[in-house]
């Protein structure tokens, strides 16, 4: 069976979805790649179906090539791209899952350094907005920590969303991996947000054709593409039941990190993420730093700087503190700040200088007075 091109065997992958599988990767390999496999001749298949225990009628390799063939002028209508198991920029996380797909398509830039970790944040569709808050809120801290992990999720709304959003918003790259053809996009609503995705460097990605009809179930599938290709999974919002909550599962499966940030008992949409920490499958997340110590980064902390007092003559700055204290008794360092206009160590300087000469006296409340 003679194809035109190995892009097209690559496209005719995605048509026999039991095959785009890293669990046919022997049968594949058997064949010389991908490619090998659709030339081989239904002979020398069958026998290598004996050899690995593989039901014969499992691929219609003939209806996938002419499929294919259509395929490939929408891809490039769309600027589509493909990538298979057998290139090299194929994701080595990914790559681990034994039901990756042997073949994907995206759009916009999927690669990045291999010191770049990758987080997924998803939750629930109906997210809060006190959580879409949370969810900023930790990716603003993240970047404050300088730790720029890819943030991944799947351009759902609510959290997924949010994800991406706040990604964009504070300079993280992210990939939005969607649960049909990359000819269009779902919610039709997040049309600007996947664009913008695009123009920030980041990237859509997807197992199914662009040809291929759209099934609810295709979202479900998704679910494992977005834990494959992540370091750790955060689950922001969830009930016990949804995608989000599969997705942790099969974090789990992958053997990656699980997160959740905990919720109040009363809300239904936090008793998935509660259920996951009561069970020990997430780690409960406070803070970005709960995030990037699981993952592993190193957090710099500043040591407190020692400061050497040399005690001097009595100086023009001194005598106006002492006035002032003299003036208005009992005051506190802010009032003292707004009195003297110097800069607020210096002031700190000065009056552990004076304590300690005996001059002044510290008072709780972070008061000075006279020494009698």
């Amino acid at each position: 069976m003679k194809t035109e091109s190995s892009a097209q065997a690559f496209i005719a992958t995605s048509f026999i979805p039991r095959l785009n599988s890293n669990l046919c990767l022997p049968l594949v390999e058997k064949c010389g790649g991908i490619e090998g496999f659709f030339e081989e001749s239904d002979k020398a298949l069958s026998s290598l179906y004996k050899t690995l225990h593989i039901s014969a009628n499992l691929f219609d390799r003939k209806t996938a090539l002419t499929k294919a063939k259509k395929e490939m002028a929408e891809i490039e209508k769309h600027d589509i791209r493909i990538c298979s198991i057998e290139h090299h920029h194929y994701p080595e996380l990914l790559k681990q899952c034994e039901d990756a797909p042997l073949v994907f398509y995206y759009k916009g830039k999927f690669t990045s350094p291999d010191s770049n970790k990758y987080l997924a944040i998803v939750g629930t569709r109906h997210a809060s907005s006190r959580c879409q808050t949370r969810v900023e809120n930790l990716i603003a801290e993240l970047c404050a920590l300088n730790f720029r992990p890819v943030i991944v999720s799947g351009l759902a709304y609510g959290i997924d969303a949010s994800a991406h959003r706040a990604s964009l918003k504070h300079g993280l790259p992210t990939f939005a991996v969607l649960g049909h053809g990359l000819h269009m996009i779902y919610p039709a609503s997040h049309k600007n947000l996947a664009e913008n995705i695009l123009n920030s460097g980041g990237a859509l990605l997807s197992e199914f054709p662009c040809t291929a009809p759209i099934h609810p179930v295709n979202f479900l599938r998704r679910n494992r593409i977005i834990a494959g290709l992540c370091h750790a999974t955060l689950i922001a919002e969830s009930a016990q039941k949804g995608g989000a909550m599969s997705t942790a599962r099969l974090a789990l499966s992958y053997n990656r990190e699980v997160m959740a940030l905990p919720g109040r008992p009363e809300d239904p949409y936090s008793s998935g993420c509660n259920l996951l920490i009561k069970e020990n499958t997430a780690a409960l997340i406070d803070n970005a730093t709960d995030i990037a110590r699981i993952l592993n980064f190193p957090i710099s902390r500043e040591h407190p700087q020692q400061i050497h007092l040399e005690f001097f003559d009595t100086s023009e700055k001194e005598t106006i503190l002492l006035a002032v204290l003299k003036e208005h008794g009992d005051t506190h360092i802010d009032e003292l700040h707004q009195c003297m206009s110097i800069p607020p160590g210096e002031l700190s300087a000065l009056l552990l200088q004076l304590e300690l000469e005996g001059k002044i006296l510290a008072l709780p409340g972070k008061k000075y007075a006279l020494a009698n």
